[in-house]
């Protein structure tokens, strides 16, 4: 352990499933983030992080672990967990004398808690709830994605029902039958703001500033919004009417992968309603999250903490919003590949810049560690563990947040549905994507520069024979995807 005397606190906080650009600070976004502004207005925010995997579990065990999913395993949010013997950020900060603690989602699905020691998680917020857990159970079953699935299973593990896996096992969900869907008219959540998970998740990070404000701490406050259930509370879901919401636009989807066009066409024709309540409630959603993350940050002022405190704004993967006619995450389109990311601390990192940097957040481990003077993150595998590497595969930023100029990774890798049919790895360049679909019809290549909305596959087109060549062989360097054990087909 480490003389801590000297080091800052981190304070990491975390949404889930925030497209990127859908900030303020970041552009024309069309919901302001007033407090997601503060943090950026501080700090150096990343225009292209991209996040390891785009789901929920696959995408946090490797930012916690800084190895990627092929490595761990932990691929899939329904029976993949992190082993318990892989060193996190929590293990590595505990071992250097900052108090380890988790509030909020994290997603871990079993009941390990990976090296945090202190822990309040969605299970103490339906504690909390009482009686009143039958309102969120209504909007479990009022996802409308899919709500005909999760009103006859109410099993829906992403927003913590139940957040360890197996409590139901072999009963199924007691909620079944006892639930009633809204009408999605409006998509007003019945739970009060103060009740709210994630105002509990600020409320209670607060109040552990305040117990443990003279002790170094490392804490990761973890909100589940923007993600579903999409019902915010009503003073922020009254901001965006449902019949004010537009449908998607039709696209031209010939140029895409077969499997890609499959989905595409079958969210496009989702009925009209599902879609403006889909896109009323996750813009509701994050504009309230944004003010619990306020309701945070004005604690940690009020407690003098800012000036000593490494405070980090991200989120595990975004929201394709409707762009393609797509709906949530799962590919490695950038709306849902790409991850807002600002990393802020007064008077040692410069203020109100933006980076260009390309970085991924596998490398979040070791770039705390270095910007927080504590000593490199050890071996990954803190226990003996069959197969697992000899080191940290994730690539410190922090160069990049000390000076935003600081010209970053020429490429970072994501990867997707290892265990599908079809398994998806992408190679994002400084200018080019190129996107490998491991049993697909075709693959994909898009100039970012030119095309930013990714309209225009460009992988047959000779002029760009070179650059796809490079792409292939740098994805291989990272990850062969004829040797993916995980495949269904394999």
């Amino acid at each position: 352990m480490s003389d801590n005397r000297d080091l800052p606190n981190v304070l990491l906080i975390m949404t889930d499933q925030h497209r990127a650009d859908w900030m303020s600070c970041a552009g024309d976004s069309p919901v302001p983030t007033p407090n997601l502004d503060r943090i950026a207005a501080r700090g150096v925010r990343f225009a292209n992080a991209y996040c390891p995997y785009p789901v929920c579990v696959a995408s946090r065990m490797a930012m916690l672990s800084g190895l990627y999913a092929h490595t761990t395993g932990a691929i899939n949010n329904d029976t993949d967990h992190l082993d318990w013997r892989y060193r996190t950020l929590a293990h590595h900060f505990s071992e250097h004398g900052f108090l380890s603690a988790l509030i909020g989602k994290m997603h871990f699905g079993d009941a390990h808690k990976h090296g945090f020691e202190y822990s309040l998680g969605i299970n103490d917020w339906l504690m909390y709830l009482g009686p009143a857990v039958a309102h969120y159970a209504d909007e479990i079953a009022s996802n409308p994605h899919n709500r005909e699935h999760f009103l006859r299973t109410m099993f829906d593990t992403g927003a913590g029902f139940p957040d360890v896996y197996d409590l139901w096992d072999g009963r199924g969900s007691p909620w079944r039958g006892q639930v009633t869907q809204h009408d999605f008219r409006s998509v007003a959540s019945r739970i009060p703001a103060r009740d709210q998970l994630d105002m509990f998740v600020a409320r209670e990070s607060v109040k552990f500033l305040e117990r443990y404000r003279d002790q170094r701490f490392f804490l990761v406050a973890s909100f589940m919004k923007p993600h579903t259930p999409l019902f915010p509370p009503r003073e922020w879901a009254e901001q965006y009417p449902v019949e004010a919401m537009e449908l998607p636009l039709e696209e031209d989807l010939s140029g895409y992968p077969e499997h890609l066009q499959r989905r595409c066409r079958r969210t496009r024709d989702l009925d009209p309603l599902l879609w403006r309540a889909n896109a009323a409630g996750y813009r509701g959603n994050l504009a309230f999250v944004d003010h619990c993350v306020g309701v945070l940050l004005d604690g940690v002022e009020r407690l003098g903490l800012l000036r000593n405190t490494l405070v980090i704004y991200t989120s595990d993967h975004g929201d394709m919003t409707g762009q393609h006619g797509l709906l949530g995450k799962f590919c490695l389109f950038e709306p849902s590949v790409k991850v807002p990311l600002i990393l802020s601390h007064q008077g040692r990192l410069p203020e109100g810049r933006c980076s260009p940097a390309l970085v991924n957040l596998l490398g979040l481990m070791p770039t705390l560690a270095e910007l927080c003077g504590t000593a490199a993150p050890g071996t990954p595998a803190r226990l003996p563990l069959p197969g697992a590497p000899a080191l940290q595969e994730g690539i410190s930023f922090a160069a990049a947040a000390r000076d935003p100029a600081a010209p970053g990774a020429e490429a970072v890798f994501s990867e997707y549905d290892l265990r599908g049919r079809i398994s998806s790895y992408m190679v994002r360049a400084r200018r080019f994507k190129f996107v490998h679909h491991e049993g697909g019809s075709c693959h994909e290549l898009y100039d970012l520069e030119t095309d930013p909305r990714e309209d225009h596959n460009r992988v047959g087109d000779p002029a760009l024979r070179h650059v796809r060549q490079d792409l292939e062989r740098r994805l291989r360097e990272w990850y062969d995807p004829a040797g993916n054990p995980y495949g269904a087909t394999r």
